[in-house]
């Protein structure tokens, strides 16, 4: 990764006059687009070899900000299950009202078909695990899923991510512009949801949405950065035009030069204070 990030930085450099302020725009930004991975955008679609150095929860964090989860047991197989704010545990009675036990909970699908979602669940005593019931995938700026079993009355919930395709010849590597079909505002998106729907997978679905969101926060920060680089150089000229100015009117040695003389006002005052004061007590 150090050496693609560096063969990036190399196609992607810019020319620095004198070393102090970079020139771009926007317009320039968006014309070279944000990098969608780590290949520079010369690098031909290639087939890459599987992380050996890397483990797979840097890349698949069992982690979500807006989820509490906890274990019955110190068994690390348990599955967690999910917690309200308040730290108790919440219950499937809040998806599944008693009179509608018999039916299917609210907001849920029986996971299977075009809602499977691959949600082992290993509860604590079991010797066994079994997958959810019923699955609901919320497809929040981080997706996440929230799984029931019917042999628990906890909820479940995780991260929601793309399941990953094993293969002898490795994982594909893709270039910047090979995902860019996939943004927010790519043309033809409409056709490439129906296709993403045909697909028939819900979490590759939750990952290009967690993608399009992704991009388009980056996109908007870069705008962001880019706009303040330019008022910064802008400052830094300014400031390198104060200071000639400032040694063109050698401003320090007159500033300075009046220093003694100040001390020697300031003791002449206080020296004519000192005589009116005891000329006061004398009288």
């Amino acid at each position: 990764m150090e050496g693609a990030a560096a063969a990036v930085a190399e196609e992607d450099q810019y020319t620095v006059e004198g070393g102090a302020v970079r020139t771009s725009h926007v317009q320039e930004k968006r014309r070279e687009g944000s990098l969608g991975s780590t290949a520079p955008p010369s690098t031909p679609a290639t087939r890459g070899p599987w992380s050996r150095t890397t483990s797979v929860r840097d890349w698949y964090p069992d982690e979500h900000p807006f989820i509490r989860n906890s274990r019955d047991s110190d068994d690390p197989n348990e599955t967690p299950y999910t917690l309200t704010t308040s730290g108790y545990p919440l219950y499937k009675r809040s998806y599944m009202p008693a009179a509608l036990q018999r039916q299917d909970p609210i907001g849920f699908y029986p996971n299977r078909g075009n809602h499977y979602i691959n949600y082992p669940i290993h509860l604590p005593g079991e010797s066994t695990t079994q997958q959810a019931h019923y699955t609901q995938a919320i497809m929040a700026p981080n997706p996440l899923v929230i799984a029931l079993c019917s042999d628990s009355d906890k909820v479940f919930s995780k991260p929601l991510y793309a399941s990953p395709v094993y293969a002898f010849d490795g994982k594909p590597t893709y270039a910047t512009g090979e995902l860019d079909y996939l943004k927010v505002d790519a043309q033809g998106r409409e056709f490439t949801d129906r296709l993403i729907d045909r697909e028939g997978d819900l979490s590759l679905k939750a990952e290009v949405h967690r993608f399009r969101m992704v991009m388009n926060e980056l996109e908007r920060m870069e705008t962001v950065l880019v706009e303040n680089e330019e008022a910064w150089g802008q400052l830094a000229a300014a400031k390198l035009g104060v200071i000639r100015r400032l040694e063109m009117a050698d401003a320090n040695k007159r500033i300075n030069a009046n220093n003694q003389g100040f001390v020697d006002d300031a003791l002449r005052v206080n020296e004519a204070n000192l005589a009116w004061a005891q000329r006061l007590k004398k009288r």
